[in-house]
């Protein structure tokens, strides 16, 4: 007879291009990867993460669904869009049953989407005083719904039901140890379609934002052909074993430029945080997603913005790997931090 109840969870990542699933079982402090795969998706089906064709959506998730050998249908959702935003509150402290109901009321306050049109939910961070009393410190996200409708109907085109949807920008949370928090951390995740940036502060994350930068980009700027092309998934491969799959002279210069323009909006993102809040310097940077393979840089990134940068392993907290063909963790597994995150966040609702 079992002490501990062991749960299921999948985390699910619509990308550009491509989608990605991950299945874990077992409790929060003992974590079995038990399925990890991805397939792409048509180019346009997908736009910088906001649903343009559901029906493709749709099959490729039933496609995955049975190329991963999954059975479950219920899933964590993450989700990352221009529509997706985060703003920290500070509201006077009232009773729990009437917390929601003031919240929408100053909801347009925080965000611009007229309640009508978003998805509104908040997380209770802690309480602090002020002149007028105790106030309490709430995370608030909101969504446009129109853009979730998108992808919630792409889901249902596949036979799959939303547990939980979370930003994918606060999943990649849940891959990293407490001690890895302390001081001010920031998250950057370089996926195909969006790369995000989120600041966290004592483990409780502050400001979050979208930034233009993406695979995408970069091969765009490198020349190479779409994102969903072998030769260009292989480019990225590839810089990660140390070589090119082709001998461009202007490959280094192109990483370059892309990445000192990502650093470039790393560092204003930063700096507009710290004036706003009058908060300390970045203690330092977790990088994950597809663009955390590109050799060279996590180091260039560092060097622009003299902070530690460290490269995400999603795996560190899981006990065991079974069985994952088609997905080599070693080398492609930062590309899943999003997707682990989300299928542990669904094991800590679970315990």
């Amino acid at each position: 007879m079992a002490l501990f109840k062991q749960s299921t969870a999948i985390g699910l990542e619509i990308d550009t291009e491509i989608i990605r699933v991950v299945e874990l079982k077992g409790t929060p402090k003992n974590t079995v990867l038990t399925a990890i795969d991805q397939i792409q998706i048509p180019e346009n089906a997908v736009t910088e993460g906001t649903v343009n064709d559901g029906s493709a959506v749709g099959l490729a998730l039933e496609e995955l669904w049975a190329k991963a050998g999954i059975r479950k249908r219920d899933v964590i959702l993450g989700v990352l869009n221009q529509g997706v935003l985060m703003r920290m509150a500070k509201l006077p402290k009232i009773p729990e049953k009437k917390l929601s109901k003031a919240i929408r009321f100053q909801a347009e306050e925080y965000f611009p989407i007229p309640v009508a049109e978003m998805v509104l939910d908040y997380s209770f961070i802690g309480e602090t005083k002020s002149n007028n009393g105790s106030e309490m410190e709430l995370l608030l996200v909101a969504a446009r719904r129109e853009i979730l409708n998108k992808s919630l109907k792409a889901l249902s085109f596949g036979s799959i039901s939303p547990l939980i949807i979370e930003p994918s920008n606060l999943a990649t949370m849940h891959t990293l140890a407490e001690d890895q928090f302390s001081g001010n951390v920031v998250l950057l995740d370089i996926s195909n379609g969006l790369s995000s940036l989120l600041l966290i502060n004592d483990g409780v994350p502050r400001f979050s934002r979208v930034l233009p930068h993406s695979m995408k980009s970069y091969s765009e700027e490198k020349g190479l052909p779409q994102m969903d092309s072998p030769l260009a998934m292989a480019s990225v491969a590839a810089a990660a074993e140390g070589r090119e799959p082709n001998e461009n002279k202007g490959d280094g210069d192109t990483l370059f430029h892309w990445g000192t323009a990502l650093a470039n909006d790393v560092r204003a993102s930063i700096s507009y945080y710290i004036t706003q809040t009058r908060t300390g310097s970045v203690d330092k940077i977790f990088i994950s997603g597809q663009g955390a393979r590109l050799e060279g840089l996590p180091e260039l990134i560092q060097e622009e913005l003299e902070v530690p940068v460290n490269v995400v392993d999603p795996f560190a907290k899981l006990s065991k790997i079974s069985g994952v063909p088609g997905i080599n963790i070693e080398q492609e597994g930062t590309d899943f931090a999003v997707t682990v995150g989300l299928a542990l966040r669904g094991l800590e609702a679970h315990s």
